[in-house]
């Protein structure tokens, strides 16, 4: 392995690794705060909070632009080399990108409160806190400050944001447990663990640019000039696209078994979940890191250090994968218990179902960021199409059939065809650029004539 393949990998576990310390806190911190509020709303309330939660975070999903992939694609060449007009230009579009998008999810949010939020199992009682947590929608689209720590190699940066909004819901849950507050208390705590995040993103991404680039100024309303990101609309809408077929995947599931089984089985659905995605969140994590990696590759035309990297990875997620499955089988029953306060049949075999799904998905964590840097984000957005027809009729007819295991079993299915769509177009793509093993390269001629000379 070269040393700049052994140098990407090393930053990959380097940044990846404050990624995971981030989530690793926040892990255990939920593990606290959910189960202060199941003490302190019941099940019942809870498992609301959680839909009402799920619903807006699901609308951000679904009309957040992915400013940050942007920002890295067309900005990491004019960041490198110094030309900060034309990077202070791509930098006001993302950032336009993420206000717009967030309003846009707010009117969103409010509208499908109206329409759609007695169907979700919500009491109308607590419509009114579901309508002002809307709001909250306005400020989680920080996708331009991501952009800036990972093209700063600072992603240490991204885990002290997380902290700031884990720690206001931590302690906002408890002093909620302790004064036995309400529905309404909780989800302003929620909404401000948002607005913490958004605010302290924002700060760490300005001062960032300030540190790494001197004094950079720009206007938000500044426009692109065409040669700036040529085709940076296309590129945008479609890694944007995918990510919300992404969420539908991961949060109208939700959804679907609230509206079907009600906001118990939701809330142990969701909990369930979080569980067997926790556990296997730091190979998730993997793939902000995989993006200015495989930028910098592709920048050299370096296919057989991409595919290198790529099976390296593929090997390690592997071998990671048997360890989840033991750490599943040993607690993750003993969580689910304890974050619910309840003892929940079958808990054990629906933390697997739902481990197995996340599983599958480690395997797209390293495909879905090579074929978008190589432009084949068609592709990825094939797979996400596929399993969303696929995915919502699966998963309402085995929930209806088999309950809970039915819904996680869905999953199940619709992450393996995923990873067997993603899988196809990278296969293809290493045999035309990097097809078996790299050629061996011929000495240059100073290290022939050297030789020479020792033979001599």
């Amino acid at each position: 392995m070269s040393t700049e393949e052994r140098d990407a990998l090393k930053r990959i576990f380097g940044n990846t690794g404050f990624l995971i310390a981030g989530r690793a806190t926040n892990a255990i911190c939920s593990f606290v705060y959910v189960a202060w509020a199941v003490r302190a709303l019941g099940l019942q309330q809870f498992g609301v909070l959680m839909l009402v939660t799920t619903f807006g975070t699901a609308v951000s999903a679904a009309t957040h632009l992915q400013s940050w992939q942007p920002l890295l694609h067309y900005g990491t060449d004019p960041f490198t080399n110094g030309r900060r007009a034309q990077f202070s230009r791509v930098l006001a579009f993302c950032i336009r990108a993420d206000y717009i998008s967030g309003g846009l999810g707010w009117l969103v949010g409010t509208g499908g409160v109206a329409l759609f939020g007695t169907y979700m199992g919500w009491p109308p009682a607590d419509q009114g806190a579901a309508f002002g947590y809307m709001l909250t929608l306005w400020f989680m689209n920080i996708s331009w400050s991501a952009g800036v720590f990972r093209l700063c190699n600072c992603f240490w940066l991204t885990m002290l944001t997380d902290l700031t909004g884990i720690m206001v819901r931590t302690v906002g849950s408890g002093i909620g447990f302790m004064w036995h507050m309400g529905l309404d208390y909780y989800l302003m705590v929620w909404s401000a663990t948002q607005i913490t995040m958004f605010i302290s993103g924002t700060t760490l991404g300005l001062l960032q640019l300030r540190h790494a680039r001197g004094s950079l100024r720009f206007s938000l309303f500044t426009r692109l000039k065409p040669e700036d990101a040529p085709g940076i609309w296309r590129f945008t809408l479609s890694t944007s696209f995918n990510h919300v077929l992404g969420s539908v995947f991961n949060q109208f599931g939700t959804l679907l078994v609230g509206g079907i089984l009600g906001p118990a089985d939701a809330a142990v659905y969701r909990v369930s979940r979080q569980i067997g995605e926790g556990i296997a969140k730091p190979a998730q994590l993997m793939m902000p890191a995989l993006y200015p990696e495989f930028i910098r590759l592709r920048e050299k035309q370096d296919w057989y250090g991409i595919k290198r990297v790529t099976i390296k990875l593929f090997c390690m997620i592997a071998g990671f994968s048997v360890v989840l499955m033991g750490v599943a089988m040993a607690v993750g029953n003993t969580l689910l218990t304890w974050m619910l306060h309840v003892h929940w049949h079958g808990g054990r075999h629906l933390i697997m179902l739902m481990l197995g799904s996340a599983i599958l998905g480690l395997g797209v964590v390293p495909l879905e960021p090579l074929l978008t840097v190589m432009g084949q984000i068609s592709q990825v957005l094939k797979g996400r199409i596929i399993v969303t027809l696929t995915y919502l009729p699966l998963v309402y007819g085995m929930t209806m059939t088999w309950h809970l295991e039915g819904a996680a079993a869905a999953a199940d299915v619709a992450a393996l065809i995923m990873l067997c769509v993603c899988l196809r177009p990278v296969f293809a793509w290493f045999r035309r650029v990097a097809p078996g093993r790299k050629p061996v390269e011929p000495p240059s001629e100073s290290v022939s004539a050297g030789i020479k000379e020792k033979a001599g």
